[in-house]
């Protein structure tokens, strides 16, 4: 599962604000007592963030597969091998999917493209084959 650039400065700007909030109650925290709030503190926030990160990424990866499995269920045989072929590598050169498919190279070809156009897949040529790389 990769994590989209939106997503990534959206984490990046919440951990921000969430070290100026910090900075903003250690200063009132400074004010009222003298000295500056414990260190425990700033490791429990730590500790909540990465346990919070982890649950949110368990819960992406479990929406992610039942996508992936709807998605099967409805995409014609053939495509659906392609598919399943992707799953176990993420990343595929074409010229493997022919061999482990069985399947021609121009059958291949013409699945890659079709699956290309409905944003299943991404192709990126290197050197003389294709790098498949599954979107979902």
């Amino acid at each position: 599962m990769e994590v989209s650039e939106t997503r990534l400065a959206i984490a990046i700007i919440a951990v921000f604000c969430l070290g100026v909030i910090l900075s903003i109650i250690n200063g009132y925290y400074i004010e009222d007592t003298g000295s500056s709030i414990p260190l425990t503190v700033y490791a429990m926030t730590a500790i909540a963030m990465a346990v919070g990160a982890l649950i949110v990424l368990l819960f992406q990866w479990k929406i992610s597969q039942r996508q992936m499995h709807r998605l099967l269920k409805i995409l014609p045989e053939d495509e659906r091998t392609i598919i399943e072929l992707l799953l176990n590598e993420r990343r595929m050169e074409q010229t493997y999917i022919v061999a482990e498919s069985g399947f021609t190279k121009v059958k291949v070809s013409r699945l890659i493209a079709k699956l290309e156009q409905r944003k299943i897949i991404e192709k990126k040529p290197v050197g003389n084959t294709n790098l498949i790389k599954l979107k979902i």
